[in-house]
């Protein structure tokens, strides 16, 4: 086992790809070649590999080594349904006079932003087990929501009234705009598959 000095940081960053979409849905991570990249040794690599592939991030298979998970339609859509489940349990737990927060800034594309929204939303409900759930709902949805601009139109326009709206603390109007956000993805699930196995991203 690496030690955690190197074995933290280099794990942080491969999730934080994944999360990012940086790696499109099917992508082969090669960890001879990370190691090169990150000036580390393979071994810290590896160990962070396996960790996600614990956590289902990645999907590691004798010979194949390891890739982001590729899933199909209806593996999006019961992920969507799943991620919209545990948001609707952290509303439900939240008090009212509780739920107003401020979404924090400085985040890297579509995915890291929702994915800082609903985490901050979770956060009110003050349950590990459902932060954790959220946290990783979004990092294995991040290769899809990097194309939701393009396929949804609006994605963007769409987080920031969800952002207001957390911010406000309107339940009732969150509720409602969560279900439909959710309802729209699962839609559109076909077409963001098609998306992501379509994007043409250089290997890394």
């Amino acid at each position: 086992m690496s030690p955690a000095f190197v074995l933290e940081p280099t794990y942080d960053t491969l999730r934080r790809r994944i999360l990012t979409g940086t790696w499109p849905s099917g992508h082969r991570i090669e960890a001879a070649r990370l190691a090169a990249e990150l000036g580390v040794s393979v071994t810290p690599v590896r160990d962070s590999l396996n960790r996600l592939a614990g956590e289902r991030l990645v999907h590691a298979s004798p010979g194949a080594g390891y890739q982001v998970p590729l899933l199909d339609e209806t593996e999006l859509r019961g992920l969507i349904d799943w991620h919209h489940r545990l948001v609707s349990i952290a509303l439900r737990s939240s008090e009212a006079e509780a739920l107003a927060v401020t979404i924090p800034q400085g985040h890297d594309g579509v995915g890291e932003r929702t994915a800082l929204l609903f985490a901050t939303i979770a956060g009110v409900a003050r349950n590990r087990e459902l932060d954790w759930s959220i946290a990783n709902v979004a990092a294995r949805l991040g290769s899809y929501r990097r194309h939701e601009e393009m396929v949804l139109g609006d994605a963007v326009a769409e987080l920031e009234q969800l952002e207001l709206l957390a911010h406000k603390g309107d339940q009732n109007q969150l509720v409602q705009a969560v279900e439909h956000y959710h309802d729209r993805r699962h839609t559109a699930a076909a077409e963001l598959v098609h998306a992501a196995r379509s994007a043409d991203f250089p290997d890394g």
